[in-house]
């Protein structure tokens, strides 16, 4: 259920019900659902919400339409031949297992303005039942950009119909324990209906699954366990990336700690970030020597060598599990200072970790303004 009620009175103004309840657990175990926290959008800057966008045990992506002046006609923005709620998405891994959203979803603007639509960025899993706690015989869970074309009527489409991006390696350089990860381009698909081939040579969004492949020299991948990593914690959309945490438990019984990676990546595809994001020789300057090597070929030339360099996309934290990111603001400057924002993570091992971050090419010139009194 999704609750609007009067901030001022507390009275009800609307319950909308998803209609997806413990007979449609797709464990079959007959487990109760729930709604996560919602994203409100005001897609047309009037200040009224118009879409309400949340996530929810099962792994299915509601879209709420409130647009209409009349609260009576309030319902999910989709429905189905019967006049039932249908969901935008559905968040499945490759084996069609459920991947449950637990965190409130990021909403951007599509990165072409193709079809006045956004893309809704959230990542799965869940860390809630004693059965969470481990790392063994979990579902692969996955972070997502999910198109939504805003258009009157929905064809379902699953990750089949969208980009894949992979997390090719895990190196350890200057300290840090650092991820590279793919770039595969995306094109939108803007006909009607879902794309065709496998993979999709169009997409209608991207997704990436949080399992360290560790490719080899000759391409392939070696790891294929997910050690129980999830995303369950809300991402930040901000300065043209997308950035959240991950949550890996912990593999010793005795212990309630555990670990996480900050990731950032593009938010148009999903794909790395072209250049270097963390200052992992801690030399105060980004530059290509804060790239990583990998142990496959980068450049094409038949062997790896030094010259196969990736700039990281992902930091391991060293203060155990890590929420949402608190970034640094400083009062008129924007969060760009000297071209570097800095996030803090606060750890369940009691410590607070800072990442200083490249703001990137995008942030050279003034950044922000304001309006003096006359």
């Amino acid at each position: 259920m999704l609750y609007i009620v009067d901030l001022e009175t507390g009275a009800l103004i609307k319950k909308l019900d998803t209609g997806k309840g413990t007979a449609d657990d797709p464990t079959g175990l007959a487990r109760p659902n729930g709604l996560a926290s919602p994203a409100v959008i005001d897609k047309d800057g009037d200040f009224i919400a118009d879409y309400i966008y949340a996530g929810d045990l099962y792994g299915n992506l509601w879209k709420f339409d409130v647009t209409d002046t009349s609260v009576s006609n309030w319902d999910s923005a989709y429905l189905d031949g019967s006049l039932n709620p249908q969901p935008l998405f559905v968040a499945r891994d490759a084996g069609g297992n459920a991947q449950s959203i637990t965190t409130t979803p990021q909403v951007g603007i599509h990165p072409l303005g193709l079809n006045q639509g956004v893309v809704v960025y959230f990542g799965t899993g869940k860390f809630i039942e004693t059965s969470d706690n481990t790392q063994v015989g979990q579902t692969t869970q996955s972070f997502y950009g999910v198109w939504d074309k805003n258009l009157s009527t929905l064809t379902a489409f699953d990750r089949t119909h969208m980009l894949q991006q992979q997390i090719l390696q895990e190196v350890t350089s200057g300290g840090f324990e650092l991820r590279a990860a793919s770039d595969n381009q995306i094109l939108w698909h803007s006909a009607t209906g879902t794309p065709s081939g496998s993979p999709p040579t169009t997409h209608l969004g991207w997704y990436m699954d949080l399992v360290n492949l560790q490719l080899n020299s000759s391409g392939t991948a070696t790891n294929s366990n997910n050690y129980g990593e999830r995303q369950v914690s809300n991402a930040v959309l901000r300065n043209d990336r997308i950035i959240f945490t991950t949550l890996i438990p912990s593999s010793n019984p005795c212990l309630a700690d555990g670990t996480g990676w900050l990731m950032e990546l593009d938010p148009a595809d999903g794909s790395r970030i072209d250049f270097e994001i963390f200052d992992i020789n801690n030399d105060g300057v980004f530059d290509t020597s804060d790239w990583i090597n990998v142990l496959f070929d980068v450049d094409g030339d038949g062997d790896v060598d030094s010259d196969d360099k990736l700039p990281p996309s992902g930091k391991k934290s060293k203060v155990g599990i890590i929420p949402t990111v608190g970034i640094i603001r400083k009062p008129g400057t924007g969060e760009c200072i000297n071209g570097i924002m800095v996030k803090y993570a606060s750890g369940s091992m009691g410590m607070i970790e800072a990442t200083a971050n490249n703001c990137g090419p995008d942030a050279l010139g003034r950044q922000t303004w304001r309006e003096l009194g006359r």
